[in-house]
C-alpha cells in the first residue's frame, strides 16, 4: 500500500510540475514576447524551483546583462503573475519568490518558498 501511495504522490508532483511549466511558459511569453527555450520545474514539499533557459534573440540583451527595453520579465507584475501560477497549481500560499538571472548562460532560476500546510487538531 505504501508503494501505491508513493507512486500516486509522484504522479501528482509530475502533474503539478507540468501545470506550472505550461502556465509559467505562457506568463513568460506574455512578458518577454517569446516562449522560453527550455523550462524545467522541480517540486518539493515547501519549495518549487523553476529553471528557464531564454531563447537567444538579437536584441534581448544590450550587453550589460539586462533585458533590452520591451522585455519586462524582471518586473514586479511578472513576479505577481508567476507567484499566482505556483500558488494555484500547488494549492499553497507562496511566502517568498527569489528570481536569479545569469546573463552569460541566459538562464533564469526562480525559487518559490511555499507556506507549510496548516495542521488541524
Amino acid at each position: 500500500m505504501a508503494s501505491d501511495q508513493e507512486s500516486s504522490e509522484r504522479d501528482d508532483d509530475q502533474g503539478v510540475s507540468a501545470e506550472i511549466a505550461r502556465s509559467l511558459g505562457a506568463v513568460w511569453q506574455r512578458f518577454s514576447g517569446s516562449r522560453p527555450k527550455t523550462l524545467s520545474v522541480e517540486v518539493k514539499t515547501n519549495v518549487v524551483r523553476c529553471v528557464i533557459e531564454e531563447n537567444p534573440e538579437k536584441d534581448v540583451v544590450d550587453g550589460d546583462d539586462a533585458p533590452a527595453a520591451g522585455g519586462d520579465v524582471g518586473s514586479t507584475r511578472f513576479g505577481y503573475d508567476a507567484t499566482a501560477v505556483v500558488a494555484r497549481a500547488t494549492h499553497q500560499r507562496v511566502v517568498a519568490f527569489i528570481p536569479k538571472r545569469d546573463g552569460k548562460t541566459q538562464t533564469v532560476t526562480q525559487t518559490y518558498i511555499l507556506d507549510r500546510p496548516r495542521q488541524r487538531f
